[in-house]
């Protein structure tokens, strides 16, 4: 009997979703159109400082940017990165350090030149300082890498729900 009624649930609720009108986001709407489509059409510009470096680089994984499809967006990327120690302790070493990554970015028309759309994204990770100083530039260096796939997967988010709202 338990069985049924969850079946039973379950079929209502499919019903709820399919009736108000919910589509997966990256669903293609025919062969050639799609977010993953409109996504790829962007192409990605940074500064040139290693966390944009990595930023970018990220980005270009997500967004599929050196695809075969024409760019009609660039991506215009302004980035902060701030370092900050959380963990002193009485004899004021540093043990553990967060760094945050706060991206301004706009998506420009290459046909217009215009900004259609700007956001910005934040990200955070924490990484543990050592004695060694090599261990703490790979940890810290690890971190930067970390906070860059973070910020770029919120980006690619914001970016593929305005291309849907967009119709594209």
């Amino acid at each position: 009997m338990k069985r049924f009624q969850v079946l039973a649930t379950t079929l209502v609720l499919s019903l709820f979703i399919s009736a108000c009108g919910f589509t997966p986001l990256y669903a293609p709407r025919n062969q050639s159109e799609g977010i993953v489509a409109s996504l790829a059409s962007i192409t990605v510009q940074a500064t040139g400082d290693r966390v944009n470096r990595a930023l970018r680089i990220a980005l270009e994984d997500k967004l599929n940017a050196n695809s075969l499809v024409a760019p009609q967006y660039v991506l215009v990327l302004t980035s902060q990165l701030i370092e900050s120690d959380v963990a002193i302790q009485q004899d004021t070493e540093v043990t553990r350090s967060n760094l945050t990554l706060r991206t301004s970015f706009g998506l420009n028309s290459i046909e217009t030149g215009e900004t259609v759309y700007e956001a910005k994204a934040f990200g955070i990770v924490a990484y543990n300082r050592v004695p060694s100083e090599f261990a703490n530039i790979i940890a810290e260096r690890d971190a930067e890498a970390r906070v860059a796939s973070q910020v770029a997967e919120e980006i690619q988010t914001k970016l593929a729900i305005y291309l849907e709202r967009q119709g594209m």
